[in-house]
């Protein structure tokens, strides 16, 4: 790698000016020559004959026709997979086929480790972009002339650099994005290729992340459309089937229960036997957390009551075990207004049920028909679950599934999603799954997920 790194070296620092040419005079699209340095045996970066001929369109716009070539059409551009990275900027030239040409172009794409170009100082990128830079490409365009001598020589070196999008899953650093996306943003690189400038030039790309499918939130949400929620008022607001909705979570109150209090005057009595089931209560603290509810668009008002206990040994950061944890069984209640109309329990890390995502194989974390095979052997990773909230409201029983790996919530309504939302402390889109004939019930539970009291503590 260090000869192949050396090479480009001298690539970038030689000064290769454009030679005299004449009108009408013909060039060859002899080959495109690609490897990756990240996934040398990955097939992700492998052009097809169909992209290659975009590459050919987009030089003639860019390059061949300003420096007033034409492309002989009739050949077909040899593509050409370097398996070792001693290969790179090794052009193996055969014009048997083109000899009639005047000229002859080469096309060269290599993906290199981002810490493998900084520390050549091929091009000098401040710290914070260099973080987010996950693969640097590089583009070399050559131009022989019927001599074999360079007439034109050229690199384009891209940044990509990985951003969100409404693609839910388990994100993928390598590669850093679908084949697709990364093609678009090649076949970009390529348009920046001129006969005026200078030799290297400096290009960022941002692109979609790519995700590792899954049987957790793929299959539900395989395809379906995202609403944008807007919370840049302390509100949730978004449309859905051309109604506004409106809803907000205010602060939660807690109160400590005295747990010495045996008295009957204790307004806590009726939780202490619960509390005495704890083990271990030595330090533990314990309260009551009322969470206020608010469903503006419809003048409803919810509240959730809920008992917990809090351990204070418990490092956050370092805990096996969180330091928040509800007293169990369903003693946790759902009021509307003043009246009950549910209860609820919270299972924390529930045990796993075949969930499962693998990196294997990648999409776009929106429709799985993007699906594609890397040819890589990563074991596949169980999913967990960090919490489950579970009840019942009036006759009818849901769950919410709270995955903080992914900051996605899925709500089930009578054991059928209906529903996921994107973002931990707030929703940032929500992906309705299924029709409900309820819309104040689907956004209740929607306020439940979303509660103070679910959340990670401060």
């Amino acid at each position: 790698m260090k000869k192949s790194l050396y090479f480009l070296s001298l690539l970038f620092t030689q000064c290769i000016c454009i030679a005299t040419i004449g009108q009408s005079n013909q060039v060859t699209f002899e080959q495109v020559q690609m490897y990756s340095s990240i996934q040398p045996e990955g097939k992700y970066w492998h052009p097809s004959t169909t992209q290659v001929q975009v590459f050919a369109s987009i030089l003639d716009t860019a390059l061949f026709n300003p420096l007033q070539l034409q492309r002989d059409t009739s050949f077909a551009t040899k593509i050409k997979i370097v398996n070792k990275s001693s290969q790179i900027g090794k052009l193996v030239i055969d014009w048997s086929q083109s000899q009639s040409s005047a000229y002859h172009a080469y096309l060269e794409i290599y993906e290199l480790q981002p810490e493998q170009t900084f520390s050549n100082s091929m091009v000098n990128i401040i710290i914070p972009k260099k973080d987010s830079i996950q693969s640097t490409w590089f583009l070399t365009c050559t131009i022989l002339d019927a001599t074999k001598k360079p007439v034109f020589q050229k690199t384009i070196l891209i940044g990509m650099i990985p951003i969100a999008n409404q693609g839910i899953g388990y994100p993928m650093n390598l590669p850093v994005s679908p084949p697709k996306s990364l093609f678009k943003a090649i076949q970009s690189g390529l348009s920046y290729f001129d006969k005026d400038g200078e030799e290297l030039a400096y290009i960022e790309a941002k692109v979609p992340n790519s995700f590792a499918s899954d049987n957790f939130t793929m299959p539900l949400l395989q395809a379906k459309p995202r609403i944008t929620v807007d919370t840049s008022k302390n509100f949730f607001q978004y449309t859905q089937n051309s109604s506004r909705v409106v809803l907000r979570v205010p602060n939660a109150m807690m109160q400590k229960i005295d747990t010495k209090d045996k008295t009957t005057n204790n307004p806590f009595f009726t939780i202490l036997p619960e509390i005495k089931k704890r083990n271990n209560t030595l330090f533990k603290e314990y309260y009551q957390a009322i969470q206020p509810l608010r469903n503006t668009s419809e003048n409803k008002d919810y509240s959730l009551e809920a008992y917990i206990e809090f351990n204070p040994m418990i490092d956050p950061e370092l805990r096996t075990t969180p330091p928040i944890r509800f007293l169990p069984d369903s003693i946790h209640k759902i009021y509307a207004d003043t009246n009950l109309i549910g209860r609820f329990k919270v299972i924390e890390q529930p045990a796993n049920t075949g969930l499962m995502f693998n990196s294997n194989k990648i999409y776009n974390g929106y429709d799985s028909n993007s699906m594609y095979t890397l040819n890589t052997n990563y074991p596949k990773r169980v999913i967990s679950i960090s919490k489950s909230v579970e009840g019942n409201i009036g006759k009818d029983a849901f769950k919410i599934l709270f995955n903080n790996e992914i900051d996605v919530k899925i709500m089930y309504l009578n054991n059928v999603a209906i529903m996921a939302a994107k973002g931990r402390n707030k929703p940032n889109y929500l992906i309705p799954i299924e029709q409900v004939n309820q819309n104040s019930i689907s956004a209740l539970l929607l306020l439940i997920a979303y509660s103070e009291i679910f959340q990670s503590p401060n």
